[in-house]
């Protein structure tokens, strides 16, 4: 048998392609797997991790100078949530740090009594009431910063509630084109992922930030009043500590961009392994092992970066306190020399070296915090700029009220292109729908974009006018015309309440409903007899991630979204292939429902479908193509035209029927 090389001839190694082409085989190691190489570097940076890491890359000065536009912009926050809360935080604060620097001042005037001449008894019984002052400073200073504590608390939740219900507020209203705009989403998932999160934080981390800046005031002014020459000496031992813990703080901030970027690969395998949707394929392909080792293999790669950061972190610190050591010999040996020459008493000198100490804490703990408040407040900035944004974007709140009904809705050459495309969607429409009608949309693109043109949802963004009754759409309340309209969509949003709940919220209710209405609603979806079955009925919560929920199928949710738009009982009723998910008994159901035995004299009634079959009874068909209307009339003027409507819904008939002639 021949093997030879003819055009139609398949070599070793070779798959046949589309149009004769031929197709490799794939490459033993599998593109975009598991590999030895640096995974960080085949991510995109996600929405999430715009700013991790934006501290290790800042110099201190930067640090130093954004830090009071930062406790500005927090305090301001912080004013508008509580009043009373936020003077309290500050008073307490400033009060706390008084009682440090008091204590200090104490704690020298118990070391002075102690070391004064005289029998050891009585130099202890003259310090008692000096050391009863310590612990009454000490008692009041953790008193104080109780109080903060609770300040803190009262203000911290209020902030995050008042940003988190604006934010809400604003990107729930936004027009529905910003919706569709990829950069308005990564926006928004990044001020509600990270900015909401670090908004809550970074309150008590100001309070922390400004509590060691007043410590390190408190001890460097103790000092000062010890002996003026303390104050070189203060800087000279806690520099060396202050610029370890800046060193060690950016190696932190640099190792958690890297297990950032590794973490985000252990979310998408930890999420496979974890999400339902995912959870049949995953055991018929028992791909479990696969996913388990990547898996696994990740989180060795970021317990070795914990491992290093933690080996370099203590290498960091022993060269501070190396080089702090030294510092700290100087001072003390300064401090013994200005003992000897009589310039400070020796028990200054004791109190002198506790400040010195409790400084080079409190300068470390500063370090820190000052970090984490310069990299978390670009979060912060990040989320209030968003909703500065989102303010820009809201619908008109301001105009005409829509009308309860509507006799036309006339669209008059109208164009739309979607932001970020430069082919328009549609591009000159025109048409009048009359209340009392069911119209229809097949065939190409642009049938979706101008249902919801009608909507109100889009505006006519290159042209044309959309007039309800010969007013102007854009001289009407965009949410009083939203509310005019009933839509049912081919993915209706499987909301997680009950099953009543799921029809009323289409008149922005969870817990008012017409009984009558709903129970109209479903007899016409038919959906009547999925909630029947339904444990509870009405009651019965749609929604598995619920304890007692319970889960439909695509074709009852499809029911479910029809009783929804019907529930509404609006002027205007627009279907977007609602059954798509249906069997075809249940299609042609919710279609004599719907179109035929509850005809609406007062509503009109729009029908987007790409099964020809289900729109010859309606009044009028607009058949698109590439955003424009090429035919429009009736099913039998359309035929009669035998044109492009003709001939799909032929073509489809003819499948019909050599789909029965099969089954026959």
């Amino acid at each position: 048998m021949s093997t030879g090389g003819g055009a139609d001839a398949i070599r070793p190694g070779a798959v046949p392609g589309p149009r004769g082409a031929e197709l490799p085989l794939p490459p033993a190691a599998v593109p975009g797997g598991p590999h030895d190489g640096d995974i960080a570097d085949d991510l995109e940076e996600a929405y999430w991790s715009v700013y991790d890491g934006a501290a290790s890359k800042a110099t201190v000065g930067q640090v130093l100078a954004r830090l009071p536009r930062i406790v500005r912009r927090i305090g301001r926050l912080a004013w508008s949530a509580d009043r009373t809360a936020t003077v309290a935080v500050v008073i307490l604060q400033l009060a706390s740090a008084a009682m440090m620097a008091f204590g200090l001042m104490a704690s020298v005037a118990v070391l002075r009594e102690l070391f004064a001449e005289g029998p050891t008894p009585d130099r202890v019984r003259a310090a008692i009431p000096q050391l009863l002052v310590v612990v009454g400073f000490l008692s009041a200073r953790a008193l104080l910063e109780a109080g903060v504590a609770v300040a803190q608390a009262r203000v911290t939740p209020k902030i995050r509630t008042a940003l988190e219900c604006e934010f809400l507020t604003l990107t729930a209203h936004v027009r529905l084109e910003v919706v569709d705009d990829a950069d308005w989403h990564d926006e928004a998932y990044r001020a509600n992922d990270r900015g909401l999160f670090y908004a809550r934080q970074i309150v008590g981390q100001v309070v922390s930030l400004a509590a060691a800046l007043l410590g390190l005031v408190g001890t460097a002014g103790v000092l000062g009043i010890l002996h003026p020459a303390l104050l070189p000496l203060l800087l000279l031992s806690v520099l060396p500590v202050g610029a370890a813990a800046v060193r060690t703080a950016r190696a932190r901030f640099h190792s958690f961009k890297r297990w950032n970027t590794l973490q985000r690969r252990v979310r998408v395998f930890s999420w496979l392994l974890l999400e339902r949707d995912a959870a049949a394929e995953l055991r018929s392909d028992t791909a479990q092992g696969a996913l388990l080792e990547e898996h696994h293999r990740l989180t060795t790669r970021i317990a070795e970066e914990d491992t290093r950061l933690g080996v370099s972190s203590a290498g960091l610190t022993l060269a501070g306190r190396a080089v702090g050591g030294i510092g700290t010999g100087i001072t003390y040996a300064a401090l013994g020399a200005m003992l000897v020459a009589g310039w400070l008493p020796l028990a200054a000198g004791a109190g002198a070296v506790l400040a010195i100490q409790a400084a080079q804490s409190t300068l470390t703990r500063l370090v820190d915090v000052s970090h984490m408040v310069y990299e978390h407040a670009m979060w912060v900035d990040d989320l209030l700029a968003f909703q500065e944004r989102c303010r820009a974007l809201q619908p008109r709140r301001s105009g005409l009220p829509a009308p309860e009904t509507v006799k036309a809705i006339t669209l008059t050459d109208v164009s739309f292109t979607y932001p970020g495309k430069e082919t328009p969607a549609l591009n000159g429409i025109s048409m009048t729908l009359h209340a009392g009608q069911t119209v229809a949309f097949v065939n190409g693109s642009g049938k979706s974009t101008c249902a919801r043109l009608l909507a109100g949802l889009y505006q006519p963004r290159d042209g044309g006018t959309v007039r309800w009754d010969g007013v102007d759409v854009l001289d009407m309340d965009a949410e009083s015309l939203q509310a005019r309209v009933g839509c049912v969509l081919q993915d209706p949003v499987r909301f997680p309440f009950s099953a009543l709940a799921n029809l009323t919220v289409s008149r922005g209710t969870l817990t008012e409903a017409d009984p009558q209405r709903a129970l109209d609603a479903a007899r016409a979806s038919g959906a009547e007899q999925v909630i029947a079955g339904l444990p509870g009925r009405w009651e019965a919560l749609l929604s598995k991630r619920f304890r007692g929920g319970q889960e439909l199928s695509a074709g009852q949710w499809a029911k479910v979204a029809v009783a929804r738009g019907l529930y509404k009982n609006a002027p205007v009723l627009l279907l977007d292939e609602p059954t798509a998910s249906m069997d075809p008994r249940a299609e042609h159901a919710v279609y004599e429902a719907v179109l035929r035995d509850n005809p609406r004299p007062n509503q009109i009634t729009v029908l987007i479908s790409h099964r020809l079959a289900s729109v010859v009874a309606c009044d009028r068909i607009f058949v698109f193509d590439a955003g424009r209307i090429t035919e429009s009339g009736t099913h039998q003027e359309l035929m009669g035209l035998d044109g492009e409507y003709a001939s799909m819904f032929t073509l489809q008939a003819a499948g019909y029927r050599a789909e029965a002639e099969e089954t026959a």
